[in-house]
């Protein structure tokens, strides 16, 4: 199955660093997904994902790097005091669903799982890879044409104590997520990541 290996931005490590992400140069782990910052307009740039079809491609307007690879390096990794236990998803922005979906299954050899009708036009599917899941949206807010990777969410072993940690300039106060069990903060604009970003606690099994 197909593994995200790194997620690619433009921006400052400063910014990023402020959420509590340790950076060694200008890469981080979030889990085991590499985060690779570099200079230019904040924001989501690109992708590198390990699957059966090597290559450089611009799937639907998201710049993809594949490559053979399909194990990640790091499974864990710190978020200040807390530790990152995976980086639950990656939201896709597009004007056409189908097109989109079929271009990312076609190139990454995946498969979509579900579709979820989220009211007020908005559409959200969801592919799953081995270790994150993508989201794909669309809506009445989508306008520019083609697809662009647009946010992520973590998930950590404490959110509570990161929030405390981050303090409510950074980040808001935790709430109950759409997910039953879980609670979700997002990070506040002004702290220039240029990406919107979402933390979460774990997924809750059924039989907690």
């Amino acid at each position: 199955m197909a593994v995200l290996l790194a997620l690619h931005a433009g921006g400052q490590t400063k910014s990023w660093e402020s959420i509590g992400l340790k950076f060694d140069g200008f890469s981080c782990y979030l889990a085991d997904v590499a985060l690779e910052i570099h200079e230019g307009t904040p924001g989501l740039t690109g992708w590198t994902i390990g699957a059966e079809r090597p290559g450089v491609f611009n799937i639907d307007g998201i710049a993809t790097t594949v490559v053979a690879e399909t194990h990640p390096h790091v499974t864990s990794s710190p978020c200040g005091t807390e530790k990152i236990t995976g980086l639950d998803h990656v939201v896709v922005m597009t004007d056409n669903l189908d097109r989109t979906c079929d271009a990312l299954c076609q190139h990454l050899g995946v498969e979509v799982r579900r579709e979820r009708d989220a009211g007020k036009g908005v559409v959200q599917r969801f592919i799953k890879l081995s270790n994150t899941i993508i989201e794909v949206v669309t809506g009445p807010h989508v306008t520019a044409p083609g697809a662009s990777l647009w946010g992520m969410v973590i998930s950590v072993d404490n959110m509570e104590t990161w929030a405390a940690q981050c303090g409510p300039d950074v980040t808001s106060t935790p709430k109950q997520a759409t997910q039953p069990g879980r609670l979700i903060s997002t990070v506040r604009s002004g702290v220039g990541l240029g990406v919107p970003f979402a933390v979460m606690t774990p997924h809750v099994s059924a039989g907690d």
